[in-house]
């Protein structure tokens, strides 16, 4: 029973990475987004994995498989799929309301959480305010950044009351009160739909509150939210060292080296990954930081070697080399950036 439910898991993971792989120009040159992609994820069952603490591994392998062929992909993924794992983690009426329209692709969700990992770290106050009212809350501030923003997105925010209470909401994308700015132009990822958002005494319904216990909250998710971020790092790291190695003859033969100890790194990486999926519990806080720090560092300079042994066939922006170098370019300025990541080590040394 077990090597079947194994083989039809591959088979879904390959399906979805071919689908993705048939699409991955036309998202890079905006021809459309990626929801599509998220449906397909969805239709085939793939975002429910690893759901209520069930092991996390082949979400994990999906969103590793997905980011090989698009980086854009492999991230909207995650951020739905952090989405509905929060969903998964709220109250029943939350569940029942959004759980099985997340989990299926229908409805897109945003991860807008990136600010309170940023608050409790110790790096700057949630900019959200809400307001007490009798049958919840009104929140008005920024929300700086987040992808996956349609009009018809659910979105899972923190915010912090003049009391100093700090909580997590859930709203839609559409709802009275929120404006969602013109989505600027990127040098990758513009597929993702990422913008910045205002809130102006957006009105939310105390059935819409998560939870009112935001550090308990953020702890419990932080794991599955670091692995998951590793996971399309791990993806394009592969793609590029794939794509390396057939490249190390002739001028290539120099940059063996290079290869050959950037591939060790990369190979520590996912064993450390996959193995930190199966029993998150076991694993220090410090670990999941350094998992993350290291899943950048290592796809970054994976994408700069493929671009290099290229050479002049990928400095052409429709090539998928060209792609990988510029979506790689996005990972030490995503949240958690290399900087917080680098300063939140030092607290443990």
């Amino acid at each position: 029973m077990t090597a079947a439910i194994d083989r039809t898991s591959e088979e879904q993971r390959a399906a979805i990475a071919e689908f993705v792989r048939d699409r991955a120009a036309a998202l890079d040159r905006g021809e459309t987004d990626i929801r599509t992609d998220i449906a397909r994820t969805g239709e085939l069952g793939l975002l429910r994995k690893g759901l209520s603490g069930e092991c996390l591994s082949e979400m994990v392998a999906v969103i590793d498989e997905v980011a090989a062929e698009s980086l854009t992909v492999g991230f909207s993924l995650w951020a739905q799929r952090m989405a509905l794992e929060y969903i998964d983690r709220a109250p029943q009426f939350l569940r029942d309301r959004y759980r099985d329209d997340l989990a299926s692709g229908r409805t897109i969700g945003v991860t807008a959480m990136a600010a309170a990992l940023k608050h409790l770290a110790g790096l700057g106050e949630l900019p959200p305010v809400a307001e007490r009212t009798d049958d919840g809350i009104t929140v008005t501030g920024p929300i700086h950044w987040a992808s996956n923003v349609f009009p018809d997105s659910v979105i899972v925010f923190p915010a912090r009351t003049a009391d100093g209470d700090r909580l997590v909401a859930v709203v839609r994308a559409d709802a009275e009160g929120i404006t969602i700015a013109d989505s600027p132009e990127l040098l990758a990822l513009g597929a993702t739909s990422s913008t910045s958002l205002k809130l102006d005494g957006v009105r939310i319904p105390q059935s819409h509150i998560l939870t009112e216990d935001l550090a308990n909250f953020c702890g419990s998710i932080r794991p599955t939210f670091m692995m998951l971020q590793t996971s399309f790092c791990v993806g394009m790291a592969r793609a590029s060292l794939t794509e390396a190695v057939g490249r190390l003859h002739g001028l290539g033969e120099q940059f063996t080296g290079e290869y050959e100890e950037l591939s060790a790194q990369y190979e520590s990486l996912r064993e450390r990954l996959y193995r930190f999926a199966t029993d998150p519990t076991s694993i220090a806080p410090a670990e999941f930081i350094r998992l993350r720090l290291d899943g950048s560092v290592v796809a970054v300079a994976a994408t700069r070697l493929e671009a290099t042994l290229r050479g002049g066939a990928g400095y052409a922006t429709a090539s998928a080399t060209n792609r990988r170098f510029r979506e790689a370019a996005f990972l030490p300025i995503q949240s958690p950036s290399e900087g917080q990541l680098r300063w939140e080590l030092s607290q443990y040394e």
